[in-house]
């Protein structure tokens, strides 16, 4: 392993030196193949643990401890129907359901705090790659560990697992994100063009558009890769679900094995990932105050990223909603139709299933229909606010989620959106961020795309704490609509020629960093 790893060190040292003389280096199908394999390696995190199993099982936990809200003396009930019930949680009575969307929101609180002090620092050297692998390799192990909650009254270790594992999780998907512009810019294809705008054989349009196709292309296969390895070990953890005859602890064993191939896959990403360094901090800097004196600088600065930061606030409130739609329809299917933990997993294998189906279905249609990534994400995301309204028309009793029969094709449409709106998004924002500022800059999306679902859940379990769970759409619904007439006045040209400016006149050393 050691050999393996000053192998790679020794061509990240290459690549450092032929950046600094301004020239890129073109990926290698194996180096594509290692950051591909990071997608592989953490999203099965995302679709196991976070979208299907981490909810259902923090709320058993809980519930397994807990007590009847009416009458706090007697064992909570989970087999009555829609049952209610508390667990006390320090000096605070908190409902079963809403315990784990608390548990994430504080999660998401600590990802910020994260996000921003690993950011800008990221962007510098070779760190960007040794971060992603030290948060992998945090992430993965706390997953594991979720074999040692053996008993119901260890809810509270669950819940703090829940904590570490998503920080570490949201923390590396961030550094992930951030390879996307420069994986683009060094991909064979894209420096061919590159050569032939230096000849006069193609012009800059021929350029971006080559760009943004590559990208668009890295995305998606890499969100569609991420969704396949996530449906295969959904389908192993239900095969632990019914070989146990379906017990929590079932559940919590899928988790453990998503953990320990999280684990596993790291390695090959930690040989093969190309590092992509930035230029090498000044000396004697400050390693724990630098993200946030370069972020603080590029937030007094933000008038001059208008577009960016248009984006980013659209996208803080439209990706919230998306996450809180997931949450809520787990909720339902346990509690209104009281699934069992094999038929919700059934369910979310076929959300990521429809998902990866979905992402290359809108790459067929954007470059069939020649849409620009704007365009396209705009199409998904009125699609995408169809599924709250179509809940909240439940209330008439006569369809709407009212029916058991109805949860199998909502599930399907609704990844048909999921995996193609996460894609498109990022590759948008790509296009909208200063070069050599890629970690800072999606620290911010982390943000504003992880780290803001603490709304959502915070606002919709105080919704649901004393009503039908089906009132909590309406929230999500407001956040999927309001955003798309600020997507709508992002100018895409003048933002990508506002951030090409920004990376040449904010530099550390013109900055005072």
């Amino acid at each position: 392993m050691k050999d393996e790893f000053d192998d790679g060190k020794q061509q990240d040292l290459e690549r450092v030196s032929v950046k600094s003389d301004g020239e890129s280096v073109a990926l290698t199908k194996r180096e594509i193949q290692g950051w591909l394999a990071y997608a592989a390696a953490a999203e099965p995190y995302s679709v196991v643990c976070i979208s299907a199993l981490a909810p259902i099982v923090l709320e058993s936990l809980a519930s397994g401890y807990g007590y009847q809200t009416g009458n706090r003396s007697l064992a909570c009930d989970t087999h009555s129907s829609d049952y209610k019930c508390v667990v006390k949680v320090g000096g605070l009575w908190l409902d079963t359901a809403s315990f784990s969307l608390y548990c994430i929101s504080v999660s998401v609180f600590l990802q910020a705090f994260v996000f921003i002090s690993m950011g800008a620092l990221a962007d510098h050297g070779t760190r960007r790659k040794s971060f992603l692998l030290t948060f992998s390799f945090i992430g993965s192990i706390s997953t594991i560990l979720f074999a040692a909650v053996v008993k119901d009254s260890l809810y509270w270790l669950a819940g703090v697992l829940v904590i570490i594992s998503n920080v570490a999780f949201g923390a590396s998907w961030v550094l992930y994100y951030a390879f996307i512009p420069t994986m683009a810019r060094d991909h064979p294809a894209v420096l061919q063009v590159r050569q032939n705008v230096k000849s006069g054989t193609d012009t800059p349009a021929d350029y971006q558009f080559a760009l943004d196709r590559v990208a668009n292309s890295l995305s998606s296969h890499s969100m569609a890769i991420g969704y396949g390895a996530g449906v295969t070990l959904l389908i192993v953890a239900a095969g632990i679900a019914l070989a146990m005859n379906q017990s929590n602890y079932s559940l919590q064993l899928g988790m453990a094995l998503t953990g320990l191939w999280w684990f596993g896959v790291t390695f090959f990403v930690w040989k093969f990932m190309p590092a992509q360094p930035g230029q090498p901090l000044a000396k004697k800097t400050n390693l724990f105050f630098y993200s946030w004196k370069r972020l603080g600088k590029t937030i007094a600065r933000a008038k001059s990223l208008s577009e960016t930061f248009k984006y980013l606030i659209s996208w803080f409130i439209l990706s919230d909603g998306s996450s809180t739609i997931i949450s809520l329809a787990t909720f339902m299917g346990k509690k209104k139709f009281l699934l069992s933990n094999t038929l919700l997993m059934v369910g979310a294998i076929l959300v990521p299933l429809s998902a990866l189906i979905g992402t290359y279905l809108w790459l067929f249609i954007q470059r069939r229909l020649n849409l620009t990534s704007k365009q396209t994400l705009l199409a998904i995301s009125v699609c995408f606010a169809l599924v709250p309204i179509y809940v909240l028309i439940g209330f008439s009793g006569v369809f709407g989620l009212v029916y058991k029969v109805e949860i199998w094709p909502t599930l399907i449409y609704f990844g048909l959106m999921l995996g193609a709106f996460q894609s498109f998004s990022r590759v948008l924002y790509a296009s909208l961020i200063p070069r050599n500022k890629e970690a800072e800059f999606f620290s911010l999306y982390g943000i504003t795309d992880k780290s803001s679902s603490w709304l959502g859940p915070l606002i919709t379990g105080a919704i649901i704490e004393n009503n039908d769970t089906r009132w909590g759409f309406v929230f999500p619904l407001a956040m999927m609509v309001i955003p798309l007439f600020i997507i709508w006045w992002v100018d895409v040209e003048r933002g990508i020629s506002d951030a090409e400016k920004f990376s040449v006149e904010h530099t550390d050393t013109k900055d005072g960093m």
